[in-house]
């Protein structure tokens, strides 16, 4: 390959500004008939997801009444080293040794605009490693640190190529980087990157939050950028699962010659990034799908109580999109007419014994009615795997059955031990719910976006934790 057709970035400019950013520095508050207005020696500072700012309370108390904690006063000019920082808000949270402490959640230089169509770059500093070589076609890219990187990847969006790669400093600081080369604005790009957030999130185990900057640059080159904004994001989440990893070593270390078979087999491969490119782009247009792909990653990360509960809940989510258009289709009475006659007929009897005294409760009655054409929540969260073509295992309906279960707070008992049984003995249950539910997801989703290959099988690879011995492949085929 020619390094023409190597995609170059521009990459340190910005990261040197991050690292000298976030060093603390003092200024001096600028907002007419404000309280704050003049308050000079101003340390701002950074926090884990959002800056700090630090001045003293005589300065401030003799402008105002007010203690001030619990204020909010926005649009404040933040001036340092002759330059003017705009702080979207600052919330006044706390008094402490003659000081007042203000946190700030969006702050940007003073020409950033949202509204004008530009090209940018979306710089996380992260705490983990980008690892999606095991799970997403890569790319090659050079920058202009001098190196030539393959943790990187991209996706297609009909005429708009989006890159997303892993940048280290001089220092071994890691960023995670989204940059597109077309020109749009921040709203557009914003939703954009927190799509394929979501989607790395999901894939790779780990979704990079926390906080990260965004740079405007005014030409394709994207060499020397104009201006910058700050934004708080949602914490970090680090998961111990993902779906797929075609390191067979990784998850099988301790069944190295099983790895060692399937790897003579070389049958594994990671998501194309056409498939990847099909993940971001449903994630950017469904709100439902987003949320259902958000829950399954915090469930990941949740307790063995919330766990299964939040995958069963991602599950019915997950089903009501895949069957969707379906659902007249597949209820028991598939013609309108026939069920409005039935469901007519029906209220005259309803109507007819009505004025018993045993019926006690005449609107439920009539809602049930209603809604007697609708297929059982098990059917329901059945049907999307006959829709996709999955052969369900008796052990995904066992556990698909307990769906009541642990949306009413109860520990299914898969080996019928009885209500006396240990808790040690219903945490394994919630434990192998939760990997078997999981597993489930992961293959609704894949073979929704046209994955054919294969997912990891957690149930198996998990079995000495749950304690649930089971005769399956630690892969299984999509």
């Amino acid at each position: 390959m020619s390094s023409k057709r190597i995609p170059f970035f521009y990459n340190k400019k910005p990261i040197t500004f991050i690292n000298d950013f976030e060093i603390p520095k003092k200024g001096v508050f600028r907002k007419s008939k404000s309280s704050l207005d003049g308050i000079d020696e101003v340390e701002l500072s950074s926090l884990k997801n959002e800056f700090k700012v630090e001045f003293d309370f005589n300065k401030y108390s003799r402008k105002s009444k007010n203690l001030g904690v619990g204020d909010v006063i926005k649009k404040v000019n933040f001036d340092s080293n002759e330059k003017t920082i705009i702080f979207n808000s600052v919330f006044i949270g706390r008094f402490s040794n003659q000081s007042l402490e203000g946190s700030i959640n969006e702050l940007h230089s003073k020409g950033f605009s949202k509204s004008k169509k530009q090209y940018f770059k979306f710089v996380i500093p992260n705490s983990k490693s980008l690892d999606i070589i095991f799970q997403i076609d890569h790319i090659v890219i050079e920058n202009d640190y001098g190196i030539r990187s393959s943790v990187a990847t991209k996706i297609n969006l009909m005429e708009e190529e989006i890159f997303i790669l892993e940048e280290k400093d001089e220092n071994k600081n890691k960023y995670i980087i989204i940059e597109s080369w077309k020109k749009q604005t921040y709203e557009e790009f914003n939703n954009k990157t927190f799509a394929i957030r979501i989607a790395l999130g999901y894939v790779s185990g780990y979704f990079a939050g926390n906080k990260g900057y965004f740079f405007s640059y005014s030409n394709s080159k994207m060499e020397n950028y104009n201006d910058f904004y700050f934004t708080s994001l949602r914490d970090e989440i680090k998961t111990l699962m993902n779906p797929i990893n075609t390191n067979l070593f990784s998850w099988l270390n301790d069944y190295r010659k099983v790895a060692e078979k399937y790897y003579k087999l070389k049958i594994f491969r990671p998501l194309t990034i056409s498939e990847f490119s099909f993940l971001c782009n449903k994630l950017i247009t469904n709100d439902e799908f987003t949320a259902m792909i958000l829950l399954i990653i915090e469930s990941t990360k949740a307790s063995l109580i919330f766990r299964p509960s939040g995958y069963s809940i991602a599950l019915e989510t997950l089903s009501d999109i895949i069957i969707g258009a379906e659902k007249e289709k597949i209820a028991p009475i598939n013609s309108k007419q026939d069920f409005k006659e039935f469901k007519n007929d029906l209220i005259d009897v309803l109507n007819k014994h009505s004025s018993k005294e045993s019926f006690k409760d005449i609107n439920t009655l009539q809602i049930r009615i209603e809604n007697i054409n609708q297929i059982t929540n098990l059917e329901s969260l059945k049907k999307p795997f006959s829709i996709l073509g999955i052969t369900l295992l008796d052990e995904d309906l066992k556990v698909i059955k307990s769906r009541n279960d642990f949306l009413h707070g109860r520990v299914p008992d898969f080996k019928k031990q009885g209500t006396n049984r240990s808790i040690e003995s219903k945490d394994f249950d919630l434990y192998y719910a939760s990997v078997r539910l999981y597993t489930l997801l992961n293959v609704l989703i894949f073979k929704m976006i046209g994955f054919d290959n294969y997912v990891l099988n957690f149930p198996k690879i998990y079995e000495k934790n749950t304690k649930f011995k089971v005769k399956e492949d630690y892969y299984r085929k999509i």
